[in-house]
């Protein structure tokens, strides 16, 4: 059964915009990861991510806390296994927004337990989006973009991918698709 749903994508193509109102429509619980990257101005800690220093994930690596994390863009990423454990145990779905390879190695570790999506945008919409929201710099946005052409490569590892060139249309069926997941509890 699958109580493990995460979703994957490049920066900008609408994963955390998704994820809240998904959880607000459905009640569905959307794990807190840790980074290393600075807050934005109107992200807010312990609901968005845990925002700790380099040393602070670094001593969490040292005592294995992490079930995965990855360096991003030069920042750091991580899900505490804890999170993932405790959900499992209570029998609950969880959302899990993860950069790529965070997410199929969680796909590695719970083969049974996770359902894998993948958010695609097209390149010229993406960047678009990244212009305008206007937290990063160019040069960040560029390399944001240099990831794009990997991080879609690996799209055929998934097992669902969106395309979302349409934000209400992604949203609805991306909400079809975890409910019908939830109910038929595969």
């Amino acid at each position: 059964m699958n109580l493990l749903f995460t979703i994957s994508g490049s920066s900008g193509s609408g994963k955390t915009t998704l994820l809240e109102l998904l959880s607000r429509d459905l009640s569905i619980n959307i794990s807190v990861s840790h980074t290393t990257r600075e807050k934005r101005e109107y992200e807010i800690d312990g609901v968005h991510y845990h925002f700790i220093t380099k040393d602070e994930f670094d001593s969490l690596i040292a005592a294995d806390k992490f079930i995965e994390y990855e360096n991003v863009h030069g920042d750091f990423y991580g899900t505490t296994k804890d999170v993932i454990e405790d959900f499992l145990k209570e029998g609950k779905p969880l959302f899990l927004e993860l950069d790529v390879k965070g997410a199929l190695n969680l796909k590695k570790l719970y083969p049974n337990d996770t359902f894998s999506i993948f958010l695609s945008v097209p390149i010229d919409e993406l960047e678009n989006r990244l212009i305008n929201r206007s937290s990063e710099s160019e040069d960040e946005i560029k390399k944001r973009l240099s990831r794009f052409d990997q991080e879609e490569s690996l799209k055929k590892e998934f097992d669902y991918t969106l395309i979302n060139d349409n934000f209400e249309t992604t949203f609805e069926e991306l909400k079809n698709t975890v409910l019908k997941r939830i109910k038929n509890g595969n």
